[in-house]
C-alpha cells in the first residue's frame, strides 16, 4: 500500500475510499458531526498526510436514491 492509502485506513471519519481515474486520484466518503468538525478533520488529519497536493470537497444536499439492489 502506498502511504496515502495506509494513512486513510487509520482515519475513523472515513467510511469509504476509492482510487479513481479522472481529475482526482481518490474519492473519500467522510462522516463528521458538522462543518466545524469537517474543517478540523481536513486541517489536522487529511492534509497532514504526506504527498497530498490538494483537496476538493463536495457536499450532498439531498439523497434522491440510495440502493445496492440491482437486477440481474
Amino acid at each position: 500500500m502506498n502511504t496515502f492509502e495506509y494513512e486513510v485506513l487509520k482515519l475513523e471519519e472515513v467510511s469509504e475510499c476509492f482510487h479513481v481515474s479522472g481529475n482526482y486520484d481518490y474519492i473519500l466518503k467522510v462522516y463528521v458531526k458538522d462543518i466545524d468538525a469537517y474543517r478540523n478533520f481536513v486541517v489536522t488529519k487529511l492534509t497532514a498526510i504526506k504527498h497530498i497536493g490538494s483537496t476538493h470537497s463536495t457536499f450532498a444536499i439531498e439523497q434522491v436514491k440510495n440502493t445496492t439492489a440491482i437486477q440481474l
